[in-house]
């Protein structure tokens, strides 16, 4: 009953493998399998965890490699695994993203209708380092030496760990494990604890401009009080999100298309949700069969 659909996609930062960089993937839509996954399990994972399982059981292949670990997963650059989600949501329900924004300017709140597409947030192919790089900032005067790297997700899923005890810790945890080594102009190393706050901010800004698909960021303005500001947008807070309203109802259509035509619970879940509904559209006009 599995389609066995692929989707060849590109990353926007890719995975360095032997003096290589690797960006090729292919990819297959959502199933009723991975619906029921998130109902049984997702919920009890951290956002970034919830990624890493969701992308681990769609990735079908990258690149020479058909045997994907959650390691491999983790090991991806945060602005990679943000692509592909966009590219698991469109290719499992199409372009369109319909979303509310509420405006955030005070005694306003107006709740305003987009539709976002997923074309125009994915960004071309460009350079990421996910080595140690090193990069001289300028703060207060004095020159300082910083050895660093972009996050990937396994720092997500430590840092969301983190945060949910102590949101401090969690930034000082991000500095430790993206941050090599800092050091003065007279060559002195710097602890994380004893940086400008100047320069830890210099070093935020430096690394999402090196991965630029990590953040995605809409420029707005209200239609009620032409309040303009800026709303970030999540993929995966979105897909997940899609992923539960659709929840309530899979079991009730798995019931439905078992009653109807024999199938067996797995070889349904087996389906992509575009399947299902085709199927299910087609015995809305019919009688169900005992």
């Amino acid at each position: 009953m599995s389609l066995n659909l692929k989707y060849g996609v590109q990353l926007p930062a890719g995975l360095s493998r032997d003096a290589s960089c690797v960006r090729e993937v292919q990819l297959r839509p959502l199933t009723g399998e991975d619906e029921a996954f998130l109902l049984e399990t997702g919920e009890t994972l951290s956002a970034a965890a919830r990624v890493t399982a969701l992308l681990w059981r769609c990735i079908v292949r990258l690149g020479a490699d058909e045997a994907v670990s959650p390691e491999t997963v983790r090991s991806l650059t945060v602005g990679d695994r943000e692509a592909l989600l966009l590219h698991l949501r469109r290719i499992t329900y199409g372009d369109r993203m319909p979303c509310v924004v509420t405006c955030p300017r005070e005694g306003c709140g107006e709740r305003m209708h987009l539709e976002l597409l997923v074309s125009k947030l994915l960004l071309a192919p460009y350079e990421c380092p996910q080595d140690w790089r090193g990069v001289s900032f300028d703060v207060d005067e004095k020159r300082y030496r910083v050895r660093m790297r972009v996050p990937n997700g396994l720092d997500q899923e430590l840092l969301a760990e983190r945060a949910q005890t102590d949101a401090t810790e969690a930034e000082n945890l991000f500095l430790c494990r993206c941050v090599e080594s800092v050091s003065a102009e007279d060559a002195k190393l710097l602890a994380i604890e004893e940086l400008p706050p100047e320069l830890t901010d210099k070093i935020a800004r430096k690394i999402a401009a090196w991965d630029q698909q990590a953040e995605i960021l809409l420029s707005l303005e209200c239609p009620t009080c032409s309040h303009a500001f800026i709303a970030e947008f999540d993929p995966g807070a979105y897909l997940y999100q899609e992923l539960r309203g659709h929840i309530p109802y899979l079991y009730r259509e798995v019931h439905q298309m078992a009653r109807s035509y024999h199938w067996s619970e797995a070889e349904i879940l087996g389906l992509t949700p575009k399947k299902r509904s085709v199927y299910l559209n087609l015995l809305a006009g019919e009688d169900v069969i005992g």
